[in-house]
């Protein structure tokens, strides 16, 4: 698979005393036994075939030494050295000891079909104001976004930070992690040039793409914790914790489709796999296995009904509120059969509607403020939700606002509905 290569440049901190020699010519060292002489890392990795790579993006300000970019020394074309002086006349001079006027587009388009032609790949050139505050967040939010935007859609991402400003790579890291949440698909491995303190005409190759790892194992351990919806997470660990992560995949697919009844059967397969998890015990995975045990925590090995009830405030407190009522629903229905059926009625529609039925509605009447009305008003909502949010009998539709009120009074009639038949 090809790669995008995402690279920056700042204003170039080593200058000689005529202030026209940009970046330092450094050596850089790759893992591969390849090494390159250049003032650019991204040349460096373009040179040394890092990946394969075939298009380039490079974000800076308007006052970044774009100059850098054109190989003046090696390239003694005319069009060569009149667009070095031209971007160094706008990036490197100083008027009256304040920041350079700044790159115009035009130049920038000009670089930008300089660079295709040197490097023989697609490149962008994507620049923001040099003022990064929060004045200007809104443009730099925009920029960086419009970065990750234009990225072949076949493409992995290889991120430079070697070169640019401080902030700018931690802008485009959040940007990064905004495109890989539209596409987790796409690799994006982090990359760059170390320079050795000893000796500053060298640099090794560094990679970053574990750190890229652990942020994405943390943004999708967030989104499992909060909203159970661990999909990304199962992918993630599937090689370091196999039996995890089919356990949270299938847990996640009861969620998702409302299955609850299905909770009694994933719960043992979860005990195996906390059972089962790594000995190195990484602390995310550690974290995880803390998550999971919140759910085998849910299992009333006494009682079907109760496990129902748990696993359905479970799922309120996780603001799932559309799984929490059809759950507090399959509660009371499980608490009948319990009561007056046998496990084989368990999820038997036809015997709810022709005996469990009855059963509940005969309870009612003995009890209409303590187990009628809350249970009718979970039902008919329950139902309503099942419609699509269609009307009640009385030709209202459901108001999303009501659910805390109508799911609290829910709860205290199933509780009640417990205590009556002595669950």
């Amino acid at each position: 698979m090809s790669y995008t290569l995402i690279s920056m440049i700042g204003t170039g901190m080593y200058k000689t005393a005529n202030n026209s020699e940009g970046y330092k010519e450094t050596e850089y060292f790759f893992d591969n036994g390849k090494k390159f002489k250049t003032r650019l890392f991204m040349q460096a990795l373009l040179e040394c075939k890092y990946k394969p790579i075939d298009q380039l993006i490079i974000l800076g300000t308007d006052t970044s030494s774009w100059d850098c970019l054109v190989d003046k020394d090696n390239d003694e074309r005319d069009e060569t050295i009149t667009l070095w002086d031209s971007l160094f006349d706008q990036c490197e001079k100083k008027e009256n000891e304040q920041y350079p006027i700044g790159v115009t587009r035009e130049n920038l388009d000009r670089l930008e079909k300089y660079l295709s032609e040197r490097f023989c790949i697609n490149v962008s050139i994507l620049t923001h104001t040099h003022s990064i505050d929060d004045s200007s967040s809104e443009e730099l939010f925009t920029c960086y976004t419009d970065a990750t935007s234009r990225v072949k859609k076949e493409n992995n991402i290889l991120f430079d930070i070697t070169h640019g400003f401080r902030s700018m790579p931690v802008l485009m890291y959040q940007s990064l992690q905004f495109s890989a949440m539209q596409d987790s698909n796409r690799t994006i491995e982090i990359v760059y040039g170390e320079l050795d303190l000893q000796n500053q005409s060298k640099a090794v190759a560094r990679s970053l793409n574990s750190y890229w790892h652990y942020s994405e194992l943390s943004a999708a351990k967030t989104v499992f914790r909060n909203k159970l919806d661990g999909f990304r997470l199962s992918e993630l660990i599937s090689q370091e914790w196999p039996r995890g992560s089919k356990a949270i995949k299938r847990f996640s697919e009861i969620v998702q489709s409302n299955f609850s009844l299905q909770i009694l059967d994933v719960v043992p397969q979860i005990k195996n796999a906390i059972n089962d998890c790594p000995a190195k015990n990484q602390s995310y995975l550690i974290q995880v296995k803390e998550d999971l045990q919140q759910i085998v925590n849910i299992v009333d090995e006494n009682s079907i009904p109760k496990t129902l009830f748990n696993y359905s405030k479970f799922l309120y407190e996780h603001k799932l509120n559309v799984q929490a009522v059809i759950t507090l629903q399959v509660a009371v229905e499980s608490a009948i059969v319990t009561a007056y059926g046998i496990d084989e009625n368990l999820g038997d529609y036809d015997w709810w509607q022709e005996a469990g039925r009855k059963y509940l509605n005969k309870l009612k009447g003995e009890d209409w403020k303590n187990l009628g009305n809350p249970l009718t008003n979970l039902e008919v909502f329950r139902n309503q939700i099942a419609h699509g949010g269609g009307k009640n009998k009385d030709g209202y539709f459901p108001q999303a606002a009501n659910i805390p009120n109508i799911y609290e009074s829910g709860k205290r009639g199933v509780e009640n509905l417990f205590k009556k038949l002595n669950l």
